[in-house]
């Protein structure tokens, strides 16, 4: 940590700075099943086990269950050094705090700054996913015209988010556990018709061998990458440790637990899936459906067919406001920091919540679909699988959005992990030889999940085909983003020595 960073602590000990009291998140708001819902609902089970399973099936085809296996034991590891960090350091800023903690303010600026963009533009990106497949629900039920408008379910969505974020913080958690919980059961119905059936072929462990599937070692290993998107978003919980009671034992058990729950639900998705196809059919027909569970409800259920794309529609809804939790938490934090706008540090009198934050990344959220959908043209949609139609504008900027904002989630783990090494190298906590090994661990798996966040930046989907511009362009938005948080990062050093040297203080 800076030299000057421990002067300053020095001064006012571990918890730093006071922080001013009518600025301070409500204590003790939230029990371990909230907390947990909180990092669940992120990662959008029902969301990826129905339609994102696929990114990883076009590389690991019918051994795709064995590659969301490995990607579970990557997010564990990853997990639990987010976990390590949490027991020592209960604070709504999560990855940004920790990072200070690790590596010192200036990579700790870069990963708060890279990991608020990044849910800046998950948040409209997840919420248009939600309006998309809500007017597609519209579309079957006959509804009228104007409820098959995404625009229209868009602003629905910002409405809610308002109202659930805005007055309490249990609200939103609440809402959010049984909401999680009744899109997961629906896909569970699903999977539990297609696992009775037997699927095409019968149950079989084949789905988690290589050779049965068709494809080798390296491929299982490239769709572990993708496997391990689909769990962004466990570690969120981390943001509610200024709200949660008993913050030190609660953080750690949700991030994990989080990933344990995400890891067997998919793994039950997987493999209802790559059954349902076949093993070995699967590694052709899983990709060229676009789609993950979903594809196989009219074959095994079709009763479940609508459910199924409603409970996608809840769970991206669901994951944007637990988006715009974490988000306006780190926002919170760095403006109480005093590294970003400092109204930003400021709660509500009455509810405790971060009212200024809520507001502004509602604006932001706005801001950010607009851009996205102004600056592209159909030919860049259609690249992306969003055809004309009234829906293309809202389908590209789900698509897009979440190919921008996975390396970006991917490059923070990967950042958080060496500070973990660096943290368990000087002896910080219990056991450092055993979480430096786990932090060694969580930062290759990261850095294959980015790898696998990048890949079809530069290869092609389908050979022949060429990589699309809306895929070519994300590796020059992250390195973007990355160095204009440097540049920021060294002139908040230069010219504000005294706030530098305090970011990351926690309060308790």
């Amino acid at each position: 940590m800076d030299d000057t960073a421990t002067v300053i602590r020095a001064a006012y000990g571990p918890s730093g700075p006071p922080a001013r009291a009518e600025d301070r998140l409500k204590c003790d708001a939230l029990s371990f099943p909230e907390v947990l819902a909180q990092s669940v609902s992120v990662m959008a089970p029902a969301l990826s086990g129905a339609f994102i399973t696929y990114l990883a099936a076009v590389k690991s085809g019918g051994a795709t269950p064995l590659a969301f296996l490995l990607a579970t034991v990557g997010c564990l590891l990853i997990g639990a050094v987010v976990s390590g960090f949490a027991v020592r350091l209960p604070t709504a800023g999560s990855l940004y705090t920790y990072t200070v903690d690790g590596l010192g303010s200036f990579w700790g600026f870069v990963v708060g700054s890279v990991y608020s963009a990044g849910y800046i533009v998950a948040g409209p990106a997840v919420l248009a996913g939600f309006a998309v497949f809500t007017s597609l629900v519209m579309g079957d039920l006959g509804a009228p015209a104007a409820l098959t408008e995404w625009w229209l379910w868009f602003g629905a969505g910002l409405v809610a988010y308002f109202g659930l974020s805005w007055f309490a913080v249990e609200f939103s958690t609440r809402t959010q556990l049984a909401v999680t919980a009744a899109t997961m059961a629906t896909l569970l119905l699903l999977t539990m018709a297609i696992i009775g059936h037997g699927g095409a072929t019968g149950n079989t462990l084949e789905a988690f061998s290589p050779a049965a599937a068709g494809v080798s070692w390296p491929l299982v290993f490239a769709g572990m990458a993708f496997g391990i998107l689909s769990f962004a978003g466990f570690e969120t919980a981390a943001v509610l440790g200024e709200e949660a009671r008993n913050p030190h034992r609660a953080i750690p058990w949700a991030v994990v637990g989080s990933v344990v729950v995400g890891g067997v639900f998919f793994l039950v998705v997987t493999y209802a899936t790559a059954i349902g196809y076949g093993v070995r059919e699967a590694t052709t027909a899983w990709p060229r459906s676009a789609t993950g569970l979903a594809a196989l409800a009219d074959r095994y259920a079709s009763y479940l067919g609508d459910w199924v794309l409603l409970a996608g529609a809840l769970s991206a809804l669901f994951c944007g406001l637990g988006v715009h939790t974490a988000t306006t938490r780190t926002l919170y934090v760095m403006g109480r920091d005093g590294v970003l706008p400092a109204r930003l540090g400021r709660t509500h009198a009455r509810h405790r919540t971060p009212h200024v934050a809520i507001v502004v990344n509602l604006i932001l959220m706005v801001v950010v679909a607009v851009v996205v959908i102004a600056t592209t043209g159909q030919a860049s949609r259609n690249a992306v699988g969003a055809t004309p139609g009234p829906l293309s504008a809202g389908f590209y900027l789900f698509t897009e959005g979440l190919t921008i904002v996975a390396p970006m989630a991917m490059v923070c783990y990967a950042l958080l992990s060496v500070a973990g090494i660096r943290a368990a190298w000087r002896g910080d906590g219990a056991r450092p030889g055993s979480r430096l090994v786990v932090a060694v661990g969580a930062m290759v798996a990261s850095t294959v999940a980015l790898l696998g966040g990048l890949w079809y930046s530069f290869a092609e989907v389908t050979p022949g085909a060429g990589v699309p511009t809306p895929y070519r362009v994300v590796p020059a938005l992250l390195g973007t983003v990355l160095v204009v948080a440097a540049v920021a990062a060294a002139r908040l050093r230069r010219r504000r020595p005294a706030t530098w040297a305090a970011m990351g203080a926690v309060f308790e």
